[in-house]
C-alpha cells in the first residue's frame, strides 16, 4: 500500500471545520464521523506525499484545489 500511496502527487484532505459546514443527525454517527476524521488527520502526516487541506465552502474548496493543481503544472 506504500508504494501505491507514493505515486499520489497530490493528496487532497478536507477535514471537518472548527464550525461543523455539514449538519449531521444523530442517525449520521455524528462521534464516529469525527473519529474518523482524527484518524484521517493523522494517518496522512505518516505520508511524504505533498498534502492540500481545504477549508471552506464548496467553492472556496474548489479554487484551492485549482490554484495548487496550477502552482503545480508551472
Amino acid at each position: 500500500m506504500t508504494a501505491t500511496i507514493a505515486e499520489i502527487d497530490l493528496l487532497v484532505f478536507v477535514p471537518i471545520e472548527k464550525v461543523d459546514l455539514i449538519s449531521c443527525q444523530e442517525s449520521d454517527l455524528p462521534n464516529l464521523r469525527h473519529e474518523v476524521n482524527y484518524i484521517l488527520e493523522d494517518w496522512i502526516g505518516d505520508f511524504s506525499n505533498e498534502i492540500l487541506e481545504v477549508t471552506g465552502t464548496l467553492e472556496e474548496r474548489k479554487k484551492q484545489v485549482l490554484d495548487k493543481i496550477t502552482s503545480i503544472e508551472k
